[in-house]
């Protein structure tokens, strides 16, 4: 544990960010194109489309389509390892208004994002979720675990804003990027949090990027009790709407609503409320969803059909580029776009409006907050949490960055863990020499018990080129009701030649921290080829946990080592303990 606590221990040095130079010519239009079953059409070509501005024609200057349907083989990596190698899949960011539904409408909602999650997203997809009126970050990513937390920990607080509280009042729930007031503002809150999201999307060029909200349509006004007695509608915030749905344009964001709430009836809209018939507050989620180019699911009770259909439209559409015609005015003016396609039964959908970014917020953002991995300088990561006694846990990050990189080359390197809210919590900078073509090295961040995002941020000065790679990481606290590994973390005297390549003329320690209500039966580490079935067994002497429910597991191999590529495990009367129980690693 020494190499451990001393890694640790230089954690927090500051650093500046390393940034990135991107650029766009022409105006990107995503377009969807399905059957008449609702499947994407894929053999279309830019000869069956015609682009018009304010109903003109316009020759298209830049034609692809974009199917990522399938993870390329190359995302497939052995356990343990993350890379920013490979295409993201589809980008999610799935908004649960907590404000803008009821505390018992809570289930419908954690179990259409859950299965959404479950059934409809695949493993190279990238999915952020955010939870508006709580500390809620945001953190694109393919990992679930983080989503996964979020989704079930989602909440309703659209109550707390009836007969309680004025038009516009404050009840904030902590400090997060998305948090924002209780209802009784016509939406507005609902609308911004919402905004925001959109603003975290925009730095992602020439994608199709798809929000999914799942409320009500906005919040309810203070006084609605008063307005349907006298017969007037609720009404919705229209500046804030309309702002929003600006911004969505500007960014090339579609909107898809979800009314959690599925085939309305009176006795399912709400605890004393009135029935469906007295407002259609659906209203908003069909405006939103078709000026923004998604699709409104509402009043269905095949909600989980349509979030299958949505997932599928959006890894499978075109990209159609264009030459926006001059504008001399001072003030840019919004253009309105259309689409048609000469191939019959084909439906399109786009967006129907091309607004000019007038402000900083099109800015390419720094390296470390881009939403999605960057591939031009090859990065992987093998993170491993750890606890340095019963009160400090820590994130223990070998690395590999290049591959063909010229000896002598630097390279700066920063590395951040987000908490849930999207606060940094703690950094580590450094530089490095490539030596054999990649720089090797291993460094740690101290954090809690928590789950984190890391980020991972790499530029090689000479010549200069960047990359950014991201893991979510669990940082376990003990006592999980069902056992949990935390990642291996292997020691060896020496430098390393790569991730998770030793030499077999030295020994090696290979732990993991183990969090369990209760660890009982034959505990062992497994050990064989690659993909096989482990080929020997040590029994594990559980001594004193590192804390209540944690415990500490190491195996330590004299030399000289078997010689392969290697698999390590820990298993239970010879079963796997749990899924991150595993890791690969070469020995030569």
């Amino acid at each position: 544990m020494r190499l451990i606590a001393l890694v640790l221990a230089s954690c927090c040095v500051a650093a500046a960010q390393p940034t990135f130079r991107s650029g766009v010519e022409l105006v990107i239009l995503d377009v969807v194109a399905t059957d008449r079953s609702g499947k994407p059409v894929h053999n279309l070509k830019a000869s069956d489309f015609e682009l018009f501005e304010d109903d003109k024609s316009q020759p298209i200057k830049t034609f692809q389509f974009v199917d990522s349907s399938v993870a390329p083989a190359e995302a497939i990596l052995p356990p343990g390892i993350v890379t920013n190698a490979g295409e993201p899949g589809g980008i999610f960011a799935l908004v649960l208004d907590e404000i803008g539904y009821y505390v018992n409408e809570v289930q419908d909602v954690r179990r259409a994002a859950q299965r959404f999650l479950n059934a409809a997203v695949q493993p190279h997809d990238h999915i952020a979720v955010v939870r508006s009126g709580a500390d809620s970050g945001f953190t694109l990513t393919s990992d679930r675990t983080l989503a996964l937390d979020q989704i079930l920990s989602a909440s309703g607080r659209r109550d707390r804003g009836l007969r309680l509280e004025q038009a516009g009042s404050a009840d904030t729930v902590g400090a997060g990027d998305f948090d924002t007031t209780s209802p009784g503002t016509l939406g507005k809150g609902s609308f911004e949090v919402l905004e925001r999201v959109v603003d975290r999307l925009r730095p992602i060029r020439a994608r199709r990027k798809a929000i999914v909200w799942f409320s009500r349509g906005g919040e309810l006004p203070a006084n609605w009790e008063t307005n349907l007695e006298i017969g007037q509608p609720i009404g919705r915030n229209e500046g804030a709407l309309r702002s929003l749905i600006v911004r969505a344009r500007e960014a090339n964001v579609a909107i898809y609503t979800v009314d959690p709430r599925g085939l309305v009836a009176p006795s399912t809209s709400g605890r004393d409320n009135p029935g469906a018939g007295d407002f259609a507050d659906t209203g908003t989620h069909r405006d939103l969803a078709s000026a923004t180019g998604g699709r409104a699911i509402v009043n269905r009770n095949d909600i989980d059909a349509s979030l299958r259909k949505m997932a599928v439209e959006n890894r499978a559409y075109y990209l159609l580029g264009y030459e926006p015609a001059p504008d001399t005015s001072k003030t840019p003016r919004a253009r309105r776009l259309r689409v048609a396609v000469k191939a019959p039964g084909v439906e399109l959908l786009h967006r129907s409006l091309y607004v000019p970014n007038t402000g900083a917020a099109g800015a390419t953002p720094e390296l470390l907050a881009s939403p999605l991995p960057l591939s031009d300088l090859p990065i992987a990561l093998a993170p491993a949490a750890v606890a340095i006694d019963k009160r400090k846990r820590g994130i223990l990050l070998p690395f590999e960055i290049g591959r063909d990189l010229r000896d002598g080359t630097e390279v700066d390197f920063t590395a951040i863990a987000l908490d849930p809210e999207g606060k940094v919590v703690s950094r580590f900078n450094g530089r490095g020499t490539a030596r054999n073509g990649r720089v090797v090295g291993g460094l740690g961040l101290s954090v809690e018990s928590k789950i984190y995002q890391v980020r991972f941020a790499a530029r090689a000065l000479n010549p200069e080129i960047s990359g950014l790679a991201m893991t979510t990481v669990k940082v376990l606290e003990g006592k999980s009701k069902e056992p949990e590994c935390a990642g291996f973390v292997f020691e060896q005297p020496g430098a390393r030649e790569g991730l998770r390549l030793f030499t077999r003329e030295q020994p090696i320690t290979i732990s993991t921290l183990v969090s369990a209500d209760k660890l009982d039966g034959a505990i062992s580490f497994g050990l064989g080829a690659a993909g096989g079935v482990p080929q020997r067994l040590w029994p594990v002497k559980l001594d004193q946990p590192v804390a209540n429910g944690l415990w500490r597991i190491a195996l330590s191999l004299k030399a000289p080592l078997p010689t392969g590529n290697l698999e390590v495990r820990v298993v239970r009367d010879e079963l796997l303990l749990a899924d991150g129980c595993l890791a690969q690693f070469v020995s030569r």
